[in-house]
């Protein structure tokens, strides 16, 4: 299995759940020279179909985008904190406990991700 880059194959963030073709996922290791011992997630599909275009991607890269992605939500998070340490002390502050539920909802609701 020779090495699939980003920019002939479709892009998924994360791990993988199954195909586009719709199909399973399985995790495979490499045995090629340039990424020995390298797994990998490959549609079950592809392994008799090649030529067809299933998915491909490095665990490792998957794994990354999975802490990218945590990363960002924890930034996100960081912040609504000190907005609301900000607020709490102005008059439109939310009440209590379930005010400040409410407003932590409201705002974790309303993100465009």
């Amino acid at each position: 299995m020779g090495d699939h880059g980003s920019t002939t194959r479709r892009q998924v963030n994360g791990i993988p759940t199954s195909c586009w073709c719709g199909r399973e996922l399985a995790t495979f290791v490499s045995k090629t020279n340039e990424n020995p011992y390298r797994r990998f997630y490959r549609c079950v599909v592809a392994r008799q179909r090649k030529h067809e275009d299933h998915l491909f991607k490095w665990e490792d890269e998957a794994f990354l985008d999975e802490i990218h992605t945590l990363q960002v939500q924890q930034r996100r998070l960081e912040d609504d904190v000190e907005k609301w340490k900000m607020m709490k002390t102005r008059e439109d502050a939310p009440v209590g406990c379930a005010g400040t539920i409410g407003w932590l909802c409201g705002k974790l609701c309303n993100r465009d991700d």
